[in-house]
């Protein structure tokens, strides 16, 4: 279908609706409009408490661990376990230990009884002993504000912007509320939290969680049935009349739809063919997806040891970015055909240089859906069959997503190995439990997120993080790669840590197969 068909064909609907009653499209489009907007808000409500209950269920579980602990307070073992429980909960920053209106020691300070950081009264003290500091100054001076949470002399540091990291394309306010003490302690940036602490008040004693209307704004307020906290969501009138504007031309080509069912037909069939996911899928219909190829190499002597294949989509002549089009194809249920195109385009593009190097592989990246079963294992095993090609030098790259269902991936991840092909964790240190499932699951490697590789040589909190991987990497017999290396500082360090492989833009951006085996040629007889 060219876009002048479709030009055409949306002047001819255009034409068509002038038969129709404006006021019927007018009340079709405030219909739609009030129905979205309620459950966009709800959503969105829905999501943003979610998150809060995890972060505050995090919080009260880590007190806990840290109350089970029998080591001697502020002792170095009972720092190393501090260390440990702030690293195993995602949204935990600090873990520590205070006392007499003092900090006495913490995961990331260290022992500090002698420098008398001192700690105010509590905000609020809840019936069963929990401590609140809302809005405590940091530590490290840093202009970021902090939560803290404690119970017997044991504490927790949050970053309030933790509770509110939901993703929100509208301009919404969210705050998140500790219902017992009536408080408003997190909001997105730049939200109005007087404003949101009146929306509160006001909605506080209803009945219901649905979305109510005020004179400029929607308003919606859901509490948590087993934590004392509540989100309010507000919507600005001003946004809502641009939805309803938008959604008047609709109305208005419903209306028309409603008695020429032949052209909603069409209507439809037009959008979906030019939407960005229509495109996406006639892509991997017609195999038109690309792999470019990112060296990995030995820190001990910049080796070139194999490739990450990066699957790319080039749309109208320009690449459209993964971190776009992956979450649509894995939301269109399109990943897996992408992945065996993926394992096709390798096979074809490197199987001489695979052969001739036996020591040389190829990682490739495995969704979600094809870690709940053995379906890519059975692809894998078929091409690879008389090729030449060893089964170690096709690796899987699988990201911690992936082991939501950790029984079923335990079992999968098992058969990728005992089939011969290394099995590596992407992204390391970004997904939900590390740790815990670090000790129940085998695997060959770690690679440490570039968002922590990002921070080494920086005076910042998280700059710990990447040594902690590295040596609980060790302490368990895994190799570590470190992805996104910029520059040479940030290769030492790594090289000096014992880090065995890095990658990034200092040894070579991702490109297509001609240009990796110049690079290649050039780097010989490293990559042999």
């Amino acid at each position: 279908m060219h876009r002048s068909w479709f030009l055409a064909l949306t002047i001819v609907l255009a034409t068509m609706a002038t038969l129709f009653p404006v006021g019927i499209g007018v009340v079709m489009a405030q219909l739609e409009a009030n129905r979205r907007e309620a459950d966009q808000l709800s959503v969105f409500a829905d999501a943003a408490l979610n998150r809060a209950e995890v972060v505050m269920s995090q919080a009260v579980g880590a007190i806990q661990d840290m109350e089970a602990l029998r080591d001697e307070p502020c002792s170095p073992s009972q720092l190393v376990e501090l260390r440990r429980i702030t690293y195993t909960y995602r949204h935990i920053q600090d873990a520590g230990v205070y006392g007499g209106g003092h900090r006495l020691c913490s995961a990331l300070l260290g022992p500090v009884q002698a420098r008398q950081l001192p700690l105010p009264p509590p905000d609020w003290r809840t019936p069963d002993g929990y401590d609140f500091w809302f809005d405590l100054a940091n530590p490290f001076n840093a202009p970021r504000r902090a939560i803290l949470m404690g119970r017997n002399g044991n504490h927790v540091s949050l970053d309030p912007q933790v509770f509110v990291d939901v993703v929100d394309r509208d301009s919404r306010m969210l705050a998140v509320v500790h219902t017992d003490a009536g408080r408003i302690f997190a909001t997105t940036q730049g939200a109005n939290a007087a404003r949101l602490q009146r929306a509160y008040a006001d909605h506080a004693y209803g009945a219901g969680g649905g979305a109510r209307h005020e004179d400029d704004a929607a308003v919606v307020l859901r509490r948590s049935r087993t934590m004392p906290v509540a989100v309010v969501v507000l919507a600005p009138r001003a946004a809502l009349l641009a939805n309803w504007r938008a959604l008047l031309v609709g109305g208005l080509v419903v209306g028309l739809a409603a008695g020429v069912p032949l052209g909603i037909l069409v209507w439809r069939r037009a959008t979906r063919r030019f939407s960005l996911e229509g495109e996406l899928r006639g892509a991997v219909r017609r195999h038109e997806m690309v792999v470019h190829y990112q060296p990995i190499v030995a820190l001990s002597d910049n080796r070139c040891v194999g490739v990450e294949a990066l699957v790319r989509w080039r749309r109208n002549g320009r690449l459209v970015r993964p971190n776009l089009f992956i979450p649509m194809a894995e939301n269109a249920g399109l990943l897996q055909q992408i992945t065996d195109q993926v394992l096709e385009i390798v096979l074809t593009e490197l199987a001489t240089l695979l052969r001739r190097h036996p020591s040389f592989y190829v990682s490739i990246n495995v969704g979600t859906e094809d870690l709940k079963s053995r379906r890519f294992l059975g692809v894998l095993t078929a091409r690879l069959r008389g090729t030449g090609i060893r089964p170690e030098q096709i690796r899987i790259e699988a990201t911690e997503r992936g082991f939501l269902e950790p029984d079923v991936a335990r079992e999968t991840i098992q058969a990728f190995r005992d089939a011969g092909h290394p099995v590596y964790i992407d992204d390391f240190g970004t997904g939900y439990s590390s740790l815990s499932y670090l000790q129940s699951f085998k695997v060959d490697a770690l690679k440490i997120d570039k968002s922590f590789v990002d921070t080494i040589g920086q005076e910042a909190a998280s700059s710990t993080v990447a040594p902690h991987i590295i040596a609980m990497a060790r302490s368990l017999g895994l190799e570590v790669v470190a992805e996104g290396i910029e520059d040479s500082a940030q290769a030492e360090f790594l090289r000096q840590q014992g880090v065995d492989y890095g990658q990034g833009w200092l040894f070579g951006r991702p490109v297509p197969a001609v240009e990796l085996a110049q690079y290649l040629a050039k780097t010989a007889p490293q990559a042999a």
